[in-house]
């Protein structure tokens, strides 16, 4: 019953040109887009490239649309079954949200996974998006075939303990533009009370006991800085057989637009990985 009522709220739109990211135009591969109420009554929001691969959703990072994966996407194995989910205040994931935590955002994107009824799946993300990646890891491990988490603090304190600080150091001058374009864009619509609640989500969040407990292989791809690597604990991920660790030499936070063909490569690779596991079991598409 449950899931029924969550198939009644989506509404599947095919995008109109005008509504297609540079990718699309590039590949001809236009998204579906399909829309769910949300338990606040609001939109959420998700586009579709259906494949008969293994099933992968991606959830963009702060102040970012479904686009931040442009070129990430161009790079990744084209028979994935694809979803990209814009979190509230994002892209038509609308209105925003006063009380979120990446808990609420978890649950709303396990509601998407529910209408599409996929019952073994990838889950990755930048930054926040990685942060829910991670919290989804922990609430269904029997789901979850692989976390990718994109640079998504296990803890804020991992920016300043693990980084001094340090963000976007290593970009060049186009791509900061792009950057800071792109953010504006997501900014842009927002008062200042939303932003500001928007940005205290990270800060409430502690994903360090999961990556200890779930049993879900996890890859974790961060930005050296240009800098000597930071210690595990200062990162808070801990040494286990389940984790990957992945440095990207001379990048920093902004993977999805600074190396998108390394992340899109390492996402294949540890999807690839776990291809065996999906052949035993029909059910992981």
């Amino acid at each position: 019953m449950k899931r029924l009522a969550l198939t009644f709220f989506a509404i599947l739109l095919v995008s109109t040109p005008g509504g297609q990211s540079r990718a699309d135009d590039a590949r001809g591969d236009a998204p579906k887009r399909a829309e769910i109420r949300r338990q606040d009554d609001g939109r959420l929001a998700w586009y579709h490239w259906a494949g008969s691969g293994p099933s992968l959703l991606l959830i963009p990072g702060s102040f970012s649309d479904y686009r931040q994966f442009d070129r990430v996407r161009e790079n990744l194995d084209s028979n994935l079954n694809l979803v990209i989910v814009e979190l509230p205040g994002h892209g038509h994931s609308w209105p925003p949200t006063l009380t979120g935590s990446i808990e609420s955002f978890a649950e709303e994107t396990l509601r998407v996974v529910d209408v599409l009824g996929w019952k073994s799946w990838y889950v990755g993300g930048h930054s926040i998006g990685g942060m829910i990646a991670i919290e989804l890891a922990g609430r269904r491990p029997e789901q979850v075939a692989g976390a990718i988490s994109l640079e998504g603090w296990s803890h804020h304190r991992v920016l300043d303990d693990a980084f001094g600080g340090r963000v976007y150091n290593t970009l060049d001058g186009e791509r900061e533009k792009e950057r800071l374009e792109a953010r504006a864009r997501g900014l842009g619509r927002l008062t200042q009370e939303q932003t500001e609640a928007f940005r205290a989500i990270w800060k409430r969040w502690d994903g360090e006991p999961i990556l200890r407990s779930t049993p879900v292989r996890v890859l974790e791809m961060w930005g050296d800085r240009k800098r000597p690597l930071p210690a595990r604990r200062a990162m808070r991920i801990p040494e286990r057989d389940t984790i990957e660790l992945r440095w990207l030499a001379g990048a920093s936070h902004a993977l999805p637009l600074e190396r998108p063909k390394e992340v899109a490569a390492a996402i294949n690779r540890f999807i690839e990985a776990g291809r065996p596991h999906s052949r035993r079991n029909p059910e992981c598409r």
